[in-house]
């Protein structure tokens, strides 16, 4: 834990990502986000959607509470750039993604962190 909420080991989180859509009253951000949602969960991945008209700062702290491994944000800005925003609850990583190979990204950040756990000695 930290002093923001848990942090979950992927194993036993109650999802392995959040998605995040900042925005999500527009049609770009919905799309994305549907489709990424729809793409993951076809893969296996346990997929929270977080699509509420809040700020973006509750959404995330409300998301830091949760604890879950993974966080995909989604939003005019990151679309703007044409991707999408992937970090870990744990701060270890924070990256972009391209929107058309986000979900391999996303699947093989999951992918290895249920690897490294059956890894550990």
């Amino acid at each position: 834990r930290d002093d923001y909420g848990p942090i979950w080991p992927i194993s036993i989180a109650p999802w392995h990502v959040q998605i995040c859509s900042l925005r999500a009253d527009q049609p770009e951000v919905m799309e994305a986000s549907q489709k990424l949602y729809d793409a993951l969960t076809a893969r296996g991945v346990e997929v929270l959607w977080d699509d509420r008209s809040v700020s973006a700062g509750v959404m995330f702290s409300d998301a830091d509470l949760l604890g879950v491994p993974v966080r995909v944000i989604v939003s005019p800005k990151t679309l703007g750039r044409g991707a999408v925003e992937i970090s870990a609850r744990d701060k270890s990583f924070r990256q972009d993604a391209n929107v058309e190979t986000a979900v391999a990204e996303i699947k093989g950040i999951v992918d290895k962190m249920l690897a490294e756990l059956n890894n550990v000695d």
